[in-house]
């Protein structure tokens, strides 16, 4: 197990270096308002790198496990991870032409009844408000959504 979570912190530790290398092409100070664009993902890829670093030395520090025998998914977890895949690209395809909320209702329909194991009315609940809801704070926050062909 100890080589995977090498592998793994070590990869973010590398990706926190690229966030603070590619934050330095942006203005780090903004104007009399507030910090400039630069500044959230220079200081996120710092943390980043930190906490990659405090999980490689208390990898280094902890006694080799093996790994779990459920490690390495089995069919039915291939095949829940291809239906995400496949509903991800769904959305992808589907966005501009039925809009945001309307894909969003689709995706949370179609993964809380793949992967999920609630009733139908759970579902629906939980897709409407989530779906339609998310586009309302989206509105709040006066973010520009996709409205798709019947504007909704």
């Amino acid at each position: 197990m100890s080589r995977v979570n090498y592998i793994v912190w070590g990869f973010l530790l590398l990706f926190g270096a690229f966030v603070i290398h590619e934050s330095l092409d942006h203005s780090y100070f903004g104007s009399d308002f507030g910090p400039g664009p630069g500044f959230f993902s220079f200081w996120l890829g710092i943390l980043l790198m930190v906490l990659s670093l405090v999980q490689l030395v208390g990898t280094y520090r902890r006694p080799v496990e093996p790994l779990p025998d459920d490690f390495i998914p089995g069919r039915d977890g291939i095949k829940r991870m291809l239906y995400i895949l496949a509903a991800l690209v769904a959305c992808q395809f589907l966005m501009n032409l039925l809009g945001f909320s309307l894909t969003i209702l689709i995706f949370c329909i179609f993964l809380f009844r793949m992967l999920g194991r609630q009733a139908w009315w759970v579902t629906v609940l939980l897709a409407v408000v989530g779906s339609f809801g998310l586009s309302y704070v989206f509105g709040l926050l006066q973010v520009m959504l996709p409205t798709g062909i019947l504007g909704i």
